[in-house]
């Protein structure tokens, strides 16, 4: 009798309603990383959860509720990637490690990441189909623009074009890079696609470091030969 009885508790706690509506958001983003927003349909979640149709009723109000609930799982476990605090000691260095973090996600979350870029193509039929998306994106922009700000004081960065300008510019470059090589494996090596964004994030923004690198100056300032070139440092 304790076996049938622990063998019912486990099928009871498995069958909560919270988890069935889990697993069925879950499966919203399968299908909609897979086929699209406008595929994820009830009759599409029936089959890839098994579930009947009176599941979908009884938990949610409407198809819209749970598409809601996929695109807020999706974007806050992306957001979450870009609100941990960083490490580095100056902000290029912790602009660098948001930019490695967001491509770690990308690679590691591909079911995420491609649900993403869906749920945007939907945006751009329908730029108000998700209100709060616009309001994410301000936010990490502004975050980001304020990581260029603060680069630039400590010099970091030698740009002159408006920090929020350039925050919109990092993300297009990103989630370009990101799109291609989800399409086109042979784009880019993805234990090299890191380092080639933020190559082209900090080529953009005149890091200081790969500014000096390319004049052939240290991080003093000097030539390999000892001397000084314009533009680094203090002069006699």
């Amino acid at each position: 009798m304790g076996d049938v009885t622990d063998a019912a508790i486990r099928t009871r706690v498995r069958r909560r309603p919270s988890d069935r509506r889990s697993d069925i958001v879950a499966a919203a983003i399968q299908v909609i990383a897979r086929d699209g927003i406008r595929a994820c349909t009830v009759s599409a979640l029936e089959q890839e959860t098994g579930f009947a149709r009176g599941h979908f009723t009884y938990h949610f109000a409407a198809k819209e509720e749970i598409i809601r609930l996929a695109f807020a799982s999706v974007a806050s476990d992306w957001a979450s990637t870009q609100m941990e605090e960083p490490g580095g000691k100056t902000a290029g260095e912790r602009l660098e490690a948001r930019i490695r973090a967001a491509i770690h996600w990308a690679l590691t979350h591909p079911e995420y990441f491609r649900c993403l870029m869906n749920f945007r193509v939907e945006m751009m039929r329908n730029s108000t189909a998700f209100p709060p998306s616009m309001a994410i994106r301000h936010q990490l922009w502004e975050f980001a623009a304020q990581m260029i700000r603060d680069g630039i004081t400590d010099g970091s960065f030698r740009c002159s074009t408006d920090p929020v300008t350039e925050a919109k510019m990092i993300f297009a470059v990103v989630d370009g890079l990101l799109m291609h090589a989800a399409m086109d494996p042979a784009f880019c090596p993805v234990d090299e696609l890191a380092d080639r964004a933020w190559g082209l994030v900090a080529d953009r923004l005149g890091a200081a470091k790969r500014h000096d690198a390319a004049e052939g100056r240290d991080s003093t300032g000097l030539a390999a030969d000892g001397s000084r070139k314009s533009g680094g440092g203090s002069h006699a």
